[in-house]
């Protein structure tokens, strides 16, 4: 996520996080809403209805680290599990991660069956067959493919199965991975006329909806509807809106902290780069140098080697500042 312009206009909630996801959309009376955005993602499972799942997922022995999920839900009519997971920045191993997560849910299936068993000759004659598992991921940015051609008609959503690589021929349909990839929407802030499916109005929507006082024209369908509504922050509980500010402020605060640093780093490395050229009794120089990253708000320590004056030269050039300013 591109947080260099982030604004809030305070109607709607941010659901570009993953826990201010949790908070708004994904709430056990907003179930006919998350089955709305898996069928518009997944069109070719049928989904009936959806149930909620705990969001802790445990591994099989006591040491393995347990998993939190944005999501997880299921559609009994089916047997099919759908993990949903929101990441607004990118990472490294991103879909390595995702089939990380995909694992837990399938043991849980073989986990049930094992416990089901009442000996070892039962053990023996176990049924393998898995239940299809659906990890849908919405990402806030572009991931990278061979060619477009990894990519839906639409050319936002990328999609992943196990089949053999000579023909195609699907292996199991026990596992898929289903990529909502909002960095590859074309429309701005100020583009919502522009989207002219469904499917590009949902993605405007998650990507730009912080922003927003009201639903765009034309935004008519009523999973859309149930989205805005969902995420109005009037229409949220007391315990609902504390959670969501708390995890907001949680947020913007750790994306201040990573601007400065980086804008930190820059300004070291510009530092260094003038410094380098400098003789070493230009001293005059390394001074103003100094004064200026002082006067960003850079600390001592950090002035003084970036600009190789002695850290008590520096902390006087700090004492020297406010009578220099008057």
């Amino acid at each position: 996520m591109n947080t260099s312009n982030f604004t809030l206009a305070g109607k709607y909630a941010c659901i570009l996080k993953d826990k201010t996801f949790k908070v708004t959309v994904c709430r056990t009376e907003n179930e006919e809403l998350l089955r709305d955005i898996i069928q518009l993602l997944i069109p070719e499972r049928r989904i009936s209805s959806l149930t909620l799942g705990r969001e802790e997922n445990s591994g099989l022995s006591v040491s393995e680290k347990t998993v939190i999920f944005d999501c997880i839900c299921t559609d009994a009519e089916s047997n099919t599990t759908f993990v949903v997971e929101l990441q607004c920045a990118e990472m490294f191993s991103y879909r390595d991660r995702m089939l990380c997560y995909a694992t837990y849910p399938i043991r849980d299936q073989l986990a049930s069956k094992l416990a089901s068993r009442k000996t070892y000759k039962d053990i023996d004659r176990m049924d393998y067959s898995l239940n299809p598992t659906y990890v849908v991921s919405i990402v806030d940015f572009a991931l990278e493919h061979v060619s477009a051609e990894g990519l839906d008609d639409n050319g936002l959503i990328s999609r992943y199965a196990i089949r053999n690589d000579g023909n195609g021929e699907l292996m199991t349909d026990a596992l898929h991975f289903v990529y909502l990839e909002l960095g590859r929407l074309p429309y701005g802030r100020d583009e919502s006329d522009k989207c002219t499916s469904l499917l590009e109005q949902f993605a405007y929507s998650v990507k730009y909806i912080h922003e927003l006082t009201a639903l765009p024209k034309g935004f008519e369908d009523p999973m859309l509807e149930r989205l805005y509504r969902s995420t109005e922050l009037a229409l949220m509980s007391p315990e609902q809106r504390r959670k969501y500010d708390k995890e907001m402020r949680t947020w913007l605060d750790e994306v201040a902290e990573k601007r400065f640093a980086r804008e930190k780093g820059l300004a070291e490395g510009r530092a260094e780069g003038r410094t380098e050229g400098l003789a070493e009794g230009d001293r005059a120089a390394r001074e103003e140098i100094a004064a200026n990253l002082l006067a960003s708000g850079i600390d001592a320590v950090t002035v003084a080697k970036a600009t190789r004056l002695s850290v008590d030269d520096v902390e006087a050039l700090t004492a020297e500042m406010p009578r220099q300013n008057e």
